[in-house]
């Protein structure tokens, strides 16, 4: 049996290895980057941490599973009939299919919003902020005035609590004495964190103001061009707006529209076995199952599509997908979090330090544990002294 993994987040990482695992046939992982990105650790990397927590090559972590190929490449198509994945370099015949290839940011059609918003979702932004950072650094001599970050869910909010301590770090390492910064949080929805509890959002909105963000919802951006940002009709000078806001489904599936029963959001409905069509499993971000989008789910749903596939090769009875609720963490600051499962939470430095289980937990799930423990470690390495 030859099963194709389209995308090395961590749904199609996990199904490649648990499919390895249980040797019931090759697998091919195909995915256009060369490394793994572990998401909910860019906004550390982008604040002067330390890559090796955020960026893990697939190489690594498929050295011991020789009968898994990885391929860079890009899929554009599927073609069900004749059992192949296709991409602009080569057709891939499988047996089964499982597509995990994540979302895609959107702007929602936002002037000048995608040629002059800086971004953390990829390697390639990070760089660009990082850049940007340096040139005010060490070739103006100062920091701007305003720093923006667009979109108040936990992406945003992670950004924001950790450029506040670096900003405030290169004042003083660099003695920018005159240095005044401000930093706003900026939410079109009534209130920040809008997909998490109202405790959440109660808590770590007071958490923000007290280390002086400043928050602001039920604000919309309007436009932003080099030197503004327009938001709610008032006009705002900064060369640092950061978007943080915005996914759709990866486009991959309008263009195969006609193998999949889409949701209105553009996502793919799949039957309780995570099937969106005859041998094509669709999981991670890309299907509109309970809790998706998040890590933990992530990896759920690749371990189960790895074991249904066993059971189905070896003619056992098949179970149901089932959700599970997994808990949410937010670190704001280096030393601050607030985490949540089932109605009971835990802020400030308790909070942190659940969070950062939580992340080994993740590594754990795709690296042996002496090489996911070093790698959590790496968080408390700094990697830019600009």
């Amino acid at each position: 049996m030859h099963t194709v993994v389209v995308g090395g987040g961590f749904a199609g990482v996990k199904a490649a290895l648990e499919l390895s695992k249980k040797q019931i046939g090759k697998v091919t992982l195909i995915s256009n980057e060369p490394y793994f990105l572990h998401h909910a650790t860019l906004y550390a990397t982008a604040t002067g941490r330390s890559a090796a927590e955020s960026i893990i090559p697939l190489n690594e972590i498929f050295f011991n599973h020789p009968n898994v190929t990885v391929v860079q490449d890009t899929v554009t198509s599927i073609d069900p009939d004749r059992k192949l994945v296709v991409s602009d370099k080569k057709s891939y015949q499988y047996d089964n299919v499982i597509i995990a290839l994540g979302s895609v940011t959107t702007y929602f059609g936002i002037s000048g919003m995608e040629q002059h918003a800086y971004g953390i979702k990829s390697l390639d932004e990070i760089r660009a902020f990082h850049q940007h950072i340096e040139n005010e650094v060490v070739h103006e001599g100062q920091l701007d005035r305003n720093y923006v970050i667009i979109g108040a869910g936990p992406t945003g909010v992670e950004l924001v609590g950790a450029l506040c301590e670096y900003l405030h770090h290169l004042i003083d390492l660099h003695q920018l004495k005159h240095a005044r910064v401000k930093l706003s949080l900026i939410e079109a929805a009534p209130r920040i964190l809008p997909r998490s509890s109202a405790t959440a959002a109660k808590i770590v909105e007071k958490r923000l103001k007290a280390i002086g963000v400043d928050v602001q919802t039920n604000k919309k951006v309007e436009a932003l061009d080099e030197e503004n940002i327009t938001i709610a009709g008032k006009k705002v000078p900064t060369k640092t707006a950061v978007w943080t806001s915005g996914v759709a489904n990866h486009p991959f599936f309008k263009a195969n529209a006609s193998y999949f029963d889409l949701a209105p959001n553009g996502r793919a409905n799949v039957n309780k076995f995570l099937e969106g069509h005859k041998d094509i499993y669709v999981i991670g971000d890309n299907n509109t199952v309970q809790y998706g989008g998040l890590a933990w789910p992530a990896l759920r749903q690749g371990a189960f599509v790895a074991q249904h596939l066993a059971r189905k090769a070896s003619g056992r009875p098949l179970k149901a997908y089932k959700p599970a609720l997994p808990p949410s963490g937010i670190p704001v600051g280096d030393k601050w979090g607030y985490v949540e499962w089932f109605g009971v939470y835990a802020a400030g430095r308790p909070g942190s330090l659940i969070r950062r289980l939580i992340e080994l937990v993740d590594y754990c799930n795709i690296l042996p544990f002496q090489k996911a423990v070093a790698i959590w470690r790496s968080h408390d390495i700094s990697q830019v002294d600009i």
